[in-house]
């Protein structure tokens, strides 16, 4: 017959190998978010070049890093990238334009705002800015130098 304090001894053993598995999983979930994050980031991104010589209704991607927002107008600077989480601040301005239809990912509309680093998908304009499809927040998962 099992006594009650190898019982209790069982019961406290499986309590902490639980905890230990949530830990472990956690950890996992914020690291895979972080990895997809930046490769989310760098595939397929436009350069300063790029993005100069992008013809009116092509579609681009871009990194910025947000200087300010109003009514759904964004303004900031292009990042380039240096490696998978590691961007470099350009001069060059970038424009774009995001309604109800723009999917934000990774975050909320309220974390598109100054000071954020977003990954934006779109058209190109004719008055060179871009017509936002989707914006992902790298915000935190990125460091710009």
């Amino acid at each position: 017959m099992v006594s009650v304090k190898e019982n209790s001894r069982t019961r406290a053993e499986i309590g902490t190998l639980l905890v230990v598995v949530g830990l472990l999983a956690a950890a996992f979930m914020v690291w895979d978010s972080a990895r997809r994050a930046a490769s989310m980031a760098a595939a397929a991104s436009a350069d300063e070049k790029q993005f100069a010589q992008a013809a009116q209704g092509q579609k681009i991607k871009l990194v910025i890093e947000i200087e300010e927002t109003s009514n759904g107008t964004i303004k900031g600077k292009v990042l380039q990238e240096k490696s998978e989480t590691v961007y470099a601040r350009t001069g060059t301005a970038a424009i774009v334009h995001s309604g109800s239809q723009t999917k934000v990912v990774m975050g909320k509309p309220e974390d598109v705002h100054a000071g954020a680093v977003v990954h934006v998908t779109g058209t190109t304009e004719r008055d060179r800015s871009i017509t936002a499809e989707q914006i992902v927040i790298l915000t935190g998962y990125v460091k710009v130098q």
